[in-house]
């Protein structure tokens, strides 16, 4: 099978949609909305991966439903998957358990037709504690990504990370691990810049400076939102555009559907539909984005739709 080096130097790259949301939705992770205070003991953290290890069977048939609507590429169910963030969920002493038993039911799943990619989110510790936390939050990252690589992932994708500087020890930690990573950064409240208060632009550049083989965007904003800024980061950097926006819609006022008051148990309310993410296909095939995926609200409907889109224009 193709590297994911030699796979987006290729051709475009189709990758999964969204998990936690998508199982939370099927009765198997808690979206934390009910409790009062977090860390509160075992399941009040906020969409944590311990479906891994309680629930296999549910993720095992999501992964399949991924990989039969056309996903080259299969995230093991690690998001969130940092000893600090399961600790505060109850589950701290079943990190390597979750974050093991996470990959091997991708690789399972994934067998010879498919990538295998670990998902390394941020921590939160930066959004709690602010900048003091960068080493800390370092040291669990680098933590996971060991844990990743001892399970025999493919590649990494850093996912979700609102602060630049928390994504630039998260990239240094990938570095040393020798895993290649595609980087993605979220938005929010707008999509004019990170939560530390770089461009678009630079943070395209601070990403493939330390390495990252892809850079872009993930979650928070739906595929026609997300693609302006997309080929803003396009035109900043020399290395492949990644994408996985979100299946929800946002407005003006606020660009990231997480800071709507549909989040996170009335996101039916805004869906969007699967034939924007056709049209998001198209559209990335026309313009060159080397990796397109989906994000929260993104089930197999929605990937099964992407790929007819990416196909119409091969």
């Amino acid at each position: 099978m193709k590297s994911i080096r030699e796979s987006l130097a290729d051709d475009l790259v189709i990758g999964d949609g969204g998990y936690l949301i998508e199982l939370e939705r099927r009765g198997y992770v808690d979206s934390g909305s009910g409790r009062e205070q977090v860390g509160t003991g075992r399941g009040s953290g906020q969409f944590t991966p311990e479906v891994a290890i309680e629930h296999p069977d549910a993720l095992r048939e999501l992964h399949r439903e991924f990989l039969n609507a056309g996903s080259h590429v299969l995230q093991a169910l690690t998001f969130f998957g940092t000893r600090e963030k399961l600790g505060r969920a109850g589950y701290g002493a079943q990190t390597e358990e979750i974050n093991f038993a996470a990959v091997k039911l991708a690789k399972e799943v994934a067998g010879e037709s498919a990538l295998v990619a670990g998902s390394v989110s941020r921590t939160q510790l930066v959004e709690r504690e602010g900048m003091g936390s960068l080493t800390t939050a370092r040291d669990h990252i680098a933590e996971q990504i060991r844990l990743l690589k001892a399970a025999g992932v493919d590649f990494l994708i850093l996912e979700t990370f609102f602060h630049l500087a928390e994504m630039k020890v998260a990239l240094e930690a990938a570095a040393e691990s020798g895993l290649p990573a595609v980087a993605t950064m979220s938005f929010r409240p707008l999509v004019t810049q990170c939560s530390d208060g770089h461009t678009l632009a630079q943070c395209a550049q601070a990403m493939a400076d330390l390495g990252a083989i892809a850079v872009g965007a993930n979650c928070e904003q739906d595929p026609a939102r997300m693609l302006p800024l997309l080929r803003e980061m396009r035109d900043a950097t020399h290395v492949a555009i990644a994408a996985q926006p979100a299946a929800f819609r946002t407005t003006d006022e606020c660009h990231s559907f997480t800071r709507l008051p549909a989040f996170p148990d009335d996101l039916e309310t805004i869906q969007i539909s699967r034939g924007e993410f056709m049209e998001f296909g198209r559209v990335a095939r026309n313009e060159g984005i080397r990796y397109v995926g989906g994000c929260c609200g993104c089930n197999a409907a929605y990937i099964r739709s992407l790929a007819y889109g990416v196909a119409a224009n091969a």
